[in-house]
């Protein structure tokens, strides 16, 4: 840019889904914007590799295609005819018990004859309609479906879905900022039993949110992110990292935006979409110390992706057909689960052979990020061989470290929030929004960007 002051409606920090779809609804709603991005690409965890046929997905495998704000967003780039829905197979999905790989049941009836729990766990959960509403303030997810399903129901096929959404401790997290439908539930019907009759006759979804079908793009999901980077155009900045910013109180612009090239920009809202802590750091002379403080201490653990992919139609003893498997914590094993990609979306594995993706540590074993790729091959192929039966040598292994991997929603999450929204207040035209702080899926970070582009009048 040739003006050392240009002014914008709004300066963007960061381009990850956040970043790129508010700096894209801004734009669409007639705002002049500029995202600033410190790294060489665009994007953040979502970047699809494909390399002899495989799709090898760095961050998330997809979104549920329920949300609106994300069905507009690939109305209004054109790329609908690019969707792809997850196979009839992948409703099929299994849960690591005692050492062995059960289907989850998909209706009462095949959940009161399955064997993913024992009969008294079964019974425990259908006493769920009689059981007292909470008195916390905050509970944590494990506390709250202990109380209301039962403790093996609870360590077992919560602490599974926990493990597979946040790759989390269920016992950490709160079930208000987690899963807030949940707590809506009982705070409205009583019980999660005959909530989900009500919702059912209202068409809605169950305790962890609405009904949707896992979707994604024909090239994966960077054809999303790349699609966004495309739109913006030159309002989208690479290799630009923020030096300093400051407020100063009036119009025309409330924030001053210094980058280390040594340009200024201008700005009458200033959007940070980066990690909380790192947005700690930007703004820690105008934030109160306990916020900040609360902003530095959300957990992020690291998380690992390992890809081995296979030339054969069936590598292992278990068959390979579904959507994949979870591995509760009380099962004494070293990784999170395993997706079944090829099944998943066919169109991602040549015809004949199988795809997996293994994920590793999240908030149980943080560790791993700091293995060589040669161990956590090892520690993969050991562990699949012994949940899925056989060590087939992989065609291709890939790995994706995220040395900051999912927020997690510790207990007092939703207090920590209020926090930080009194203080925004004070701060006429700062916006903090991204995965750390209102929901960690795709759906949730780009119906959040268009909530937050509303507000820039």
């Amino acid at each position: 840019m040739k003006n050392p002051e240009a002014t914008f409606d709004c300066i963007v920090i960061g381009a990850g889904i956040s970043g790129l779809a508010l700096g894209f609804f801004a734009r669409h709603n007639g705002r002049s914007v500029v995202v600033l991005e410190a790294g060489p690409v665009a994007g953040g965890k979502i970047r699809t590799q494909w390399e002899e046929g495989f799709c090898c997905e760095w961050g998330p495998q997809g979104f549920l295609d329920n949300v609106p704000e994300t069905l507009e967003l690939v109305r209004l780039l054109g790329l609908q005819g690019r969707l792809v829905q997850a196979s009839n197979a992948a409703a099929d999905r299994f849960i690591l018990r005692n050492g062995k790989l059960r289907a989850i049941p998909l209706s009462p009836l095949k959940f009161f004859v399955s064997d993913v729990l024992s009969w008294a766990g079964r019974l425990r959960v259908l006493a769920e309609p009689f059981m007292p509403r909470a008195n916390e303030e905050d509970e944590s997810v494990l506390a709250f479906a202990r109380r209301r399903i039962g403790k093996e129901a609870a360590d077992v096929l919560v602490d599974a879905m926990v493990t597979g959404v946040f790759a989390g401790r269920a016992e950490e997290l709160s079930l208000a900022a987690t899963f807030p439908k949940m707590a809506h539930m009982e705070r409205t019907y009583g019980s999660l039993t005959r909530a989900m009759f009500a919702l059912r006759r209202k068409g809605g979804g169950g305790p962890a949110g609405p009904g949707g079908t896992l979707t994604t793009f024909q090239s994966g999901m960077q054809e999303l992110t790349d699609a966004l980077a495309c739109s913006l155009g030159t309002a989208l900045r690479l290799n630009t990292r923020v030096r300093g910013i400051q407020y100063r109180q009036g119009p025309p612009s409330n924030w001053v935006v210094h980058l280390e090239q040594g340009e200024t920009l201008l700005g009458r809202h200033l959007v940070v979409t980066v990690p909380p802590r790192e947005a700690a750091n930007l703004l820690k002379d105008y934030l109160p110390p306990l916020v900040l403080a609360d902003l530095q201490q959300i957990p992020v653990p690291p998380v690992v992706v390992v890809m081995t992919a296979y030339r054969q139609s069936q590598p292992f003893a278990f068959p390979l057909s579904g959507f994949g498997f979870l591995v509760p914590s009380r099962e004494p094993r070293q990784i999170l689960g395993t997706l079944f990609c090829h099944s998943i979306f066919p169109n991602q594995a040549p015809p004949g052979t199988v795809l997996l993706r293994t994920i590793l540590g999240g908030a149980r074993q943080p560790e791993v990020i700091h293995f060589d790729d040669h161990e956590l091959l090892r520690l993969v192929r050991r562990e699949l061989h012994a949940i899925l039966g056989g060590d087939p040598d992989p065609c291709l292994v890939r790995v994706f470290r995220h040395p900051e991997g999912i927020p997690q929603y510790t207990l007092g999450h939703p207090q920590r929030l209020q926090a930080l929204d009194q203080a925004l207040a004070a701060l006429p035209g700062l916006h903090l929004t991204g995965n750390g702080y209102r929901g960690v899926a795709v759906n949730a970070c780009i119906a959040e960007a268009k909530k937050v582009a509303m507000l820039l009048a």
